[in-house]
């Protein structure tokens, strides 16, 4: 998978990307760290802004302990949606999916 930004890279001020993890329907997925060292999934909005953004919100107080808290929504300099999250080391959920699917 080719992503964006690479190790070292800071997209959005008080992060610093780690590496890629994935892609799905609406962007990319970075493990990334907070300047104060807190590890986190930074998720890159490049489709449906507007549709990921308002869907996101109605999620930000959830909490259980089989969803990945959302943390903050953030827009860099030039406007691009950024969704921070929970990180959670693992295979992913397509990966699991397409592993146990007849």
């Amino acid at each position: 998978m080719k992503f964006q930004y690479g190790n070292g890279d800071k997209p959005l001020d008080g992060y610093i990307i780690k590496r890629g993890v994935g892609t799905g329907g609406f962007g990319e997925v970075y493990f990334a760290e907070s300047e104060s060292g807190k590890e986190v999934a930074l998720k890159r909005i490049q489709k449906n802004l507007e549709v990921e953004v308002r869907g996101v919100r109605h999620c930000l107080n959830l909490r259980h302990p089989n969803l990945v808290g959302i943390y903050d929504i953030r827009f860099d300099k030039e406007e691009q949606g950024w969704i921070v999250m929970e990180f959670i080391a693992g295979e992913s959920l397509r990966d699991r999916i397409d592993r146990h699917s007849s």
